[in-house]
């Protein structure tokens, strides 16, 4: 590229000759050698690259240059000449859409659209960009002569009569306009055209601040009431921008200034309204000396004096007063121009003192707004204390007595706010005390008020001026507000002001304790508890403890909990107790929490950590130790019984076809272990019975044990007597099925595995009763089969199909034996109806049964574990409760332990902390704790305020005024800001202190 550029042709072609892929190459820009070669104009060279390589004639850099971009913008007329020559394409856009004729025009490069020109290029092609040739500045008026059109407009809907007319361009305007007008475009109409916003060329030139166009489109014909989508004429526009010049020779141009000076746009403003907002006074006096109507109003109801107020332009507000313009007026909210200038900053000092002498201003303070404030009530919710002293010294005490619609005074928006130097003042000049404690439509005090959000120091100001401890219409008093809010420093003035507001209940009963717990602040709560607030439950029966359960305050409960208050309840004992019971804290057990938490399906407590741990410790102590020793002493019982089942299973032998003879062994050598089985069966199934009971028949497992007791003792018996027949056989089978599975009920007591046996049990009954809804479909098929199938052995009887029919729904069909052969072999009677009858099983009985078990088993599984996981826990507390009524007490105060300490943190060892996290970088200081950093903080507020307080006074006895002095916002130190103020801007509230926290607090994150 840099030799392309510099134009050294003879060493270009020796690279070229050595590697022709040079031609390829590109600079950063993605600009090639021809475009360089362009810009610098270099003829020879561009024709020696376009010869071997022509497609490059029209490639794009970066940024969709093509070469001929690069030799307009660089004033290459022979490049331009060449590549014109070369049939480059003259119409191609950049990514700016610029045609090299928007370029030529741009940077006035004249003798360029000549040669265009020359070149016969389609000039009307160019209307595609966004920017017609034709409306640049006076170079670009050769396009015209080429054969530009004036018909052609940009996106913005501009001809270009508008471009010209928005540049300033007059020469332009002339020639456009002189050219359209010999085209047979008149220059009245041309001048009046519109573009898509329906701004004619003097909108656009009042817009470019030309007055030589604002002339020239005026001389020429443009209408001065041409008004856009947005109703806005130029004089509309003029006035905005305090153009006095450009107003002035509009309203000469125009014969009837009357109808013009006070058009109204879409918002129904005249231009002395947009004077009025941006304090262009000139203009606002000239306006009214041509008919200017001052008493206009808006579509809100404002005026332009109302308007000139609210936007804080206070020359054009003087001027407007001065010309006698209505003071009484409102806005569509009901605010007059008082209302509106105290909502400004300064107030009432923007306002010079003859304006707050006269009569209106006066009238002005007993003006309510739709929500009845008074422009007082403005000035004390805003903390403008030094507008409360001015209108104070107008009305004296009159507008003291003045109240809102819901019946709130200046003395309560002041208090609301925190405006403790407003409430000096107000307090100062009150004569009347009953103002003080005099509440709204709530029944809110001052007090109220200020106690609810937490303005301390106003509080104490009121408490010293008389205020007192009413209640309002729900019974609330100051206590009970601040504490729904969570303010503990106006907690703690209050309870030093009148400790009796501790424990005063409204009408609901309920205590500033339980409001504190219901809304969920700890510390209020525990200061009202450190105090000694008594607890005491409300009318709907609850206590606080009771109000942050229901309204899941887990930090208030945690707290109340580690309080120095909390106590352990004392067991109650009953009076017909003995008294070695009474002193045994392990004989209570059955009066504990954890049967009630079964008896009411509790599951979530039950499944806490401290009641798992309970039970765990229960269950190493002595429980796993009793229920070992039960299946020890059920093995005694069910391992000789398998042994006799196995050692005695006696032979068949085959005397004539169809009859068997079942012989027995003989008995004579196994009489003793046959007395182990009888007793050891005997001493379990009596064992339980008396411990547990009438209980011990209500659990239905229970039945299991029975059915073994009496299967062992009909087999064993008559086993030991050795009596003939098979019978007790039987029996024994029986028993040793039944003893093994209810030693599997034996192990869903242990944590492990003992959840999935009740959960195997659940699923079981689940089953049964799926199995109960289709015996009356196995009946149905197996009736229908045993009537149509008369060849077949397996439904040759009915207990026979009912039989084969159980087997088939499990899955196993046999359709090849029992229908596809005897079909084939003709053997198969009623043929159609059987397959019906079998289709119609198909789908019924294997397919509907698997899916619905299925459906069962998997939507059923999470509620099954649930259940499943409660029986275990009630299984567990059940057998420790027997267990603690029946072990001596000796040991039961040896195993039980009254806490258990768990270290989740527990430091592991050095190794395995190296192999998890790594080596650690310790040699960095210790952080200091925010705690340290927050009491650090305070002493330095204290000290601060301290000093601030003292300067104050030095300069009130100087009659120094500071700008610190206009606030009169409440501090707040927990960072919280004050109720939204709806008329006015909210001033800043919230600690000062909080950034620096906030820092400090990532500083030590940081380290």
């Amino acid at each position: 590229p840099q030799l392309s550029e510099r134009g050294e042709l003879a060493a270009l072609e020796r690279l070229v000759q050595r590697s022709p892929a040079l031609l390829e190459e590109r600079d950063e820009g993605g600009a090639g050698l021809l475009h360089h070669a362009a810009g610098g104009g270099h003829v020879s060279l561009i024709q020696f690259i376009t010869s071997l390589l022509p497609p490059r004639l029209n490639g794009r850099d970066g940024q969709g240059g093509t070469p001929l971009h690069w030799a307009v913008e660089r004033d290459q007329a022979a490049s331009c000449r060449a590549l014109m020559d070369l049939r480059a394409e003259p119409n191609i856009l950049n990514n700016a859409l610029m045609s090299p004729l928007h370029l030529a025009i741009s940077h006035t490069h004249t003798p360029l659209v000549e040669v265009r020109r020359r070149a016969m290029v389609h000039i009307h092609l160019i209307v595609r960009s966004h920017i017609p040739p034709s409306t640049l500045p006076p170079p670009g008026l050769g396009g015209l002569q080429s054969g530009g059109r004036l018909c052609s407009q940009n996106k913005l809907g501009h001809f270009a009569i508008h471009a010209a007319a928005f540049a300033g361009a007059t020469r332009s305007m002339e020639v456009i306009l002189t050219t359209g007008e010999k085209l047979g475009h008149p220059l009245e109409t041309h001048i009046n055209y519109l573009d898509k916003s329906k701004s004619s060329p003097l909108h656009l030139a009042v817009r470019g601040g030309s007055m030589e166009a604002i002339r020239l489109c005026l001389h020429t014909g443009a209408r001065v009431d041409q008004q856009q989508l947005d109703l806005s004429s130029p004089l509309h526009l003029a006035s905005t921008q305090g153009a006095i010049e450009a107003v002035k020779m509009m309203l000469s141009s125009y014969c009837d200034v009357e109808n013009i000076i006070n058009l109204t746009d879409g918002a129904c403003q005249t231009p002395l309204h947009r004077a009025s907002i941006f304090d262009h006074a000139e203009l606002v006096d000239y306006l009214i000396s041509m008919g200017g109507d001052v008493e206009r109003m808006d579509c809100n109801g404002n005026s332009p004096l109302l308007l000139a107020t609210s936007c804080g332009s206070w020359r054009t507000v003087a001027l407007l007063l001065a010309k006698g313009a209505n003071m009484a007026v409102r806005d569509r909210s009901g605010c007059n121009f008082l209302h509106l200038a105290i909502l400004q900053r300064k107030g009432l000092k923007n306002l010079s003192e003859d304006v707050l002498q006269s009569k209106g201003v006066k009238a002005l303070l007993s003006s309510e707004d739709h929500d009845g404030c008074t422009p007082l009530h403005y000035a004390c919710r805003l903390g403008v204390h030094d507008a409360v002293k001015n209108m104070l010294g107008l009305s004296g005490e009159l507008c003291l007595a003045l109240k809102s619609k819901d019946k709130k005074s200046a003395l309560h928006f002041a208090a609301q706010y925190g405006r403790i130097n407003t409430c000096h003042r107000l307090l100062e000049t009150i004569t009347d005390s009953r103002l003080v404690n005099e509440g709204d439509e709530a029944g809110l005090t001052p007090l109220h008020l200020a106690s609810k959000e937490g303005h301390t120091k106003v509080v104490e100001l009121l408490l010293r001026k008389g205020a007192l401890f009413h209640s309002d219409y729900r019974g609330w008093t100051c206590v009970h507000h601040a504490a729904s809010e969570g303010y503990t420093q106006t907690l703690r003035i209050l309870l030093s002001a009148s400790t009796k507001l501790l424990d005063k209940t409204d009408e609901d009963g309920n205590t500033a304790l339980h409001i504190g717990a219901r809304e969920g602040h700890v510390s209020a709560v525990l200061l009202l508890l450190s105090r000694g607030a008594e607890i005491v439950l409300s009318r709907n029966q609850t206590s606080f403890l009771h109000e942050a359960l229901l309204n899941c305050r887990q930090d208030v409960v945690n707290a109340v909990i580690d309080s120095d208050r909390y106590q352990p309840p004392a067991p109650r004992v009953p009076p017909n107790q003995p008294r070695w019971e009474r002193s045994s804290p392990v004989r209570s057990a059955r009066y504990g929490d954890t049967p009630n938490m079964v008896k009411y399906n509790r599951i979530e407590l039950l499944s806490h950590p401290v009641c798992q741990k309970y039970l765990e410790m229960k269950w190493v102590a002595y429980g796993s130790l009793a229920h070992v020793l039960n299946m020890v002493l059920y093995l005694m019982g069910q391992l000789p019984l398998t042994y006799l089942t196995l050692a005695l299973r006696p032979s068949v032998n085959t005397t004539l076809p169809g009859q068997l003879d079942v012989e027995m062994v003989p008995t004579i050598k196994i009489c003793q272990p046959c007395f182990i089985v009888f007793h050891s069966f005997q001493i379990n199934c009596c064992f339980f019975p008396t411990c547990k009971r009438w209980n011990y028949f209500k659990d239905s497992s229970n039945n299991i044990d029975w059915l073994v007791a009496f299967f062992s003792l009909a087999f064993v018996i008559p086993l030991a007597l050795n009596a003939e027949g098979s019978l007790h056989w039987q029996a024994g089978a029986m028993a040793v099925f039944h003893s093994w599975v209810c030693f599997l009920l034996y192990l869903q007591r242990f944590d492990r595995f003992g959840i999935y046996v009740v959960m195997f049990g659940e699923i079981m009954r689940t089953l049964v009763r799926i199995v109960m809804l289709f015996l009356f479909l196995m009946v149905a098929f197996g009736l229908g089969f045993h009537a149509l199938m008369l060849n077949q052995k397996e439904f040759a009887t009915v207990p026979l199909s009912v039989i084969q029919i159980f087997v088939m729904m499990i899955g196993e069909l046999n359709y090849e034996t029992n229908f596809l052969k005897p079909n084939l072999d003709n053997k198969l009677p009623f043929t159609f109806l059987t397959y019906v009858l079998f289709i119609e099983f198909a789908l019924l009985m294997p397919i509907l049964l698997v899916n619905l078990l299925i459906g069962l088993a998997v939507g059923d599984i999470a509620e099954v574990q649930k259940n499943a996981s409660l029986k275990r826990m009630a299984m567990q507390i059940e057998l420790h409760t027997v267990l603690e009524d029946k072990l001596p007490y000796w040991f039961m105060k040896r195993v039980d332990k009254p806490f258990i300490l768990n270290y989740p943190n527990r430091k592991c060892s050095k190794v395995v902390h190296h192999c998890c996290t790594g080596p650690l970088d310790c040699t960095g200081a210790e952080p200091t704790s925010l705690g340290q950093a927050t009491s650090v903080m305070k002493e330095m507020s204290c000290l601060l305020e301290k000093q601030h307080g003292l300067l104050k006074l030095v300069l009130q006895k100087m009659e120094i005024t500071s700008e610190a002095d206009e606030y009169d916002g409440p501090e707040h130190f927990r960072g919280r800001g004050g109720p939204r103020m709806t008329p006015g801007p909210r001033p800043q509230g919230g600690s000062k202190w909080i950034p620096l926290m906030k820092a400090l607090d990532r500083k030590s994150l940081g380290k």
